[in-house]
């Protein structure tokens, strides 16, 4: 199949930014572009935009579900539930996302990611792979992770794990917990990225962390140690030194509920786009109604005002998000003032990046699948292709 998409806005990470302009796709792959003047090529499907954005599907490194359905249900009728209602938002390339659970449930989830993607016929968006979030996590940052599941890595468990190391993808850890260290390395040496959450690190445990290996953050400023005082003195937290490491990825949920928009505006000061990865959070109470329930890992949990939660009273704490990664994108343009270019590049080429799949996607670019959306400027999601088809 051959079309080109002309009179459009092309998203395009910085230098470039956002030039009018065209893109030709053969064969569900960008095989040309052309700015503003240049001469359209012949083909018998045209795509006119109309002044809309285009920009690349989006990519999210961290979602557990949506409408009632989670991943850890490990079926491939709740991958696909999950999968079709973002990738019917603008997210083309998911990681599914694990909770702190038994050996057997995480087990069940890889191997149903195994057959999903060996089979994989989805037209709305695409299965990466699964990152683990947990469940070596601190027992005073679990968020909304049942406190039984939470436990040490040890060497049989590490050796079962890995035996599914081609669908893992990433690992949320605590570097503060003994046997994490080693884990990390044995991730790294397996491809699999690690990264820094639920966690209770002192700034000496976190750098520690830095320096076996872990390479990003999960939810930035949720379920981790910050600035506090030992004795006379300030000491940093896992936040501060993730900020001030040039190197380490920071996950962002932009849901306008996780991370007050001030905050979000520092991360963005401080690491510069080119470090920060817009994640959706979304668990199962995505797409539910005001007052619906859901299941997180076996924690009962219920949609209010807009976001997910666990718990009553003191014991209430966010249980991930009702958002999609589209809406992360209008939060950080919208209310924090990042320009859109950035934005977008938050939530496709960095996390492409993350996952080591920026050489096929996350920007537009010759060679590069067309993974594509379409908006508006009243940001009217207007279209989503993959491979060149919608």
């Amino acid at each position: 199949m051959k079309c080109v998409f002309f009179n459009a806005r092309l998203i395009l990470p910085r230098p470039e930014r956002i030039v009018m302009g065209w893109l030709l796709v053969e064969e569900g792959v960008i095989t040309s572009i052309g700015f503003k003047e240049a001469e359209l090529p012949e083909c018998a499907s045209m795509i006119d935009c109309c002044g809309d954005f285009i920009a690349p599907g989006l990519v999210d490194i961290h979602c557990h579900g949506a409408l009632g359905r989670d991943a850890m249900e490990a079926t491939s009728e709740a991958f696909a539930r999950i999968l079709n209602y973002h990738g019917s938002r603008g997210t083309t390339t998911t990681l599914l996302t694990t909770v702190a659970a038994s050996l057997a449930e995480m087990l069940a989830v890889m191997e149903c990611a195994k057959v999903y993607r060996e089979g994989e016929r989805n037209s709305f968006s695409r299965l990466a792979g699964i990152h683990l979030e947990g469940p070596y996590f601190s027992p005073y940052r679990r968020g909304a992770h049942r406190m039984e599941m939470l436990r040490h890595p040890s060497r049989e468990e590490t050796s079962l794990l890995l035996n599914h190391a081609s669908v893992i993808r990433r690992m949320t850890l605590a570097p503060e917990i003994p046997g994490v260290a080693d884990l990390v390395r044995k991730l790294e040496s397996n491809g699999i990225a690690a990264s820094a959450g639920h966690s209770n690190a002192t700034d000496e445990e976190a750098l520690a962390g830095f320096r076996s290996g872990i390479t990003q953050v999960t939810h930035l400023h949720n379920a981790m140690s910050s600035l506090r005082k030992t004795g006379a003195n300030p000491r940093r937290g896992l936040v501060e030194v993730a900020l001030e490491t040039s190197g380490v990825v920071c996950e962002l949920i932009a849901d306008g509920v996780h991370v007050a928009p001030e905050l979000l505006h520092e991360a963005w000061l401080t690491k510069g786009w080119e470090e920060i990865a817009l994640v959706s959070d979304a668990t199962a109470g995505a797409g539910l109604g005001e007052g619906e329930s859901f299941d997180l890992g076996g924690l009962p949990c219920y949609v209010k005002n807009g976001a997910a939660w666990t718990g009553e009273g003191s014991d209430r704490c966010l249980a991930g998000s009702t958002s999609t990664l589209f809406e992360g994108v209008r939060t950080m343009v919208a209310l924090v003032g990042v320009p859109l270019e950035e934005a977008v590049a938050m939530a496709t080429l960095v996390p492409a990046k993350a996952l080591g799949l920026d050489q096929e996607l996350g920007s537009l670019a010759s060679g590069k699948i067309a993974n594509l959306i379409r908006f508006n400027d009243r940001w009217q999601l207007k279209g989503v292709w993959i491979g060149g088809l919608q």
